[in-house]
């Protein structure tokens, strides 16, 4: 659970590529580990007895007996909420009227004038010889 490990074949295949896991677990080699049925046997045992629960409430009492924990937690979730936008002001609604339409002219109306090319700019420059 510490390590997001949900199956028992994802730990043995941590367990045959991390070494130091495998040295804290008790194996030196990758040889030594056990078969996936006895894992899954031993785990087995292991919920029968309470072992996780047990273990859990001996670190407790050893790092924590009579200690005050003073914790602080926040949550930093973003919150929806309704906005009002701000208006525009009368600059962007002159730009945004002036704004070319991609496509085809509608029936009736004229096409703007495009902006010129790059090459069109070019052959308007003059040269200060």
């Amino acid at each position: 659970m510490v390590y997001n490990m949900d199956t028992t074949t994802t730990l043995i295949e941590r367990l045959m590529t991390d070494k130091n896991m495998r040295r804290i677990c008790g194996w030196e080699s990758i040889r030594e580990l056990p078969s996936e049925s006895t894992f899954s046997r031993a785990f087995a045992d292991f919920a029968k007895i309470g072992l996780a629960a047990h273990a859990h409430r001996v670190l407790i009492q050893k790092t924590v007996a009579n200690v005050v924990v003073l914790h602080n937690a926040r949550d930093s979730t973003a919150i929806d909420a309704r906005e009002k936008p701000q208006p525009k002001s009368e600059n962007t609604q002159a730009k945004d009227a002036i704004v070319k339409k991609k496509g085809r002219p509608k029936k009736g109306e004229e096409k703007l004038p495009s902006e010129p090319t790059r090459i069109e700019r070019q052959k308007m420059m003059t040269s200060a010889i």
